[in-house]
C-alpha cells in the first residue's frame, strides 16, 4: 500500500511540473510577438510620453487585425492602426484566431 501511495505522489508531482512549464512557453510566445510588434511600429516621434493598449487578433493568414487601440492621443491611435493592420507575423510566434492585448509605451523623443 505504501508503494501505491508513493507512486501516486510521484505521478501527481510529475503532472504538476509538466503543466507549470507550459506558462514559460506562453510567456516566450508573447515576448516574441511583442518584439515583432515593436519592430513593425518602428520609431514614432512623440512630443510626450504616451501609453496605449492594443487589442488585436492574428487571422489564418498570419496577419495582425487591430481590434482597438486605447490611448488618449488620437494620432497615436491612427499610427498604430496603420502600422500594424494586415501586417504579417511569424507563424511560430502566435496562435491564430486568439485575441491578444499588448500594452505599449511610446517614450518622448
Amino acid at each position: 500500500m505504501k508503494k501505491l501511495a508513493v507512486l501516486i505522489f510521484v505521478f501527481a508531482m510529475s503532472v504538476t511540473t509538466t503543466f507549470a512549464n507550459n506558462e514559460d512557453d506562453k510567456r516566450k510566445e508573447e515576448r516574441a510577438l511583442r518584439t515583432q510588434i515593436v519592430q513593425l511600429l518602428g520609431n514614432y516621434e512623440s512630443k510626450e510620453t504616451v501609453q496605449a493598449e492594443v487589442k488585436f487578433m492574428i487571422n489564418r493568414k498570419g496577419e495582425i487585425i487591430v481590434l482597438s487601440v486605447e490611448s488618449e492621443n488620437k494620432n497615436v491611435d491612427a499610427y498604430i492602426k496603420s502600422a500594424l493592420n494586415y501586417k504579417t507575423v511569424s507563424k511560430k510566434v502566435a496562435k491564430r484566431m486568439r485575441m491578444y492585448i499588448v500594452p505599449l509605451k511610446i517614450v518622448k523623443a
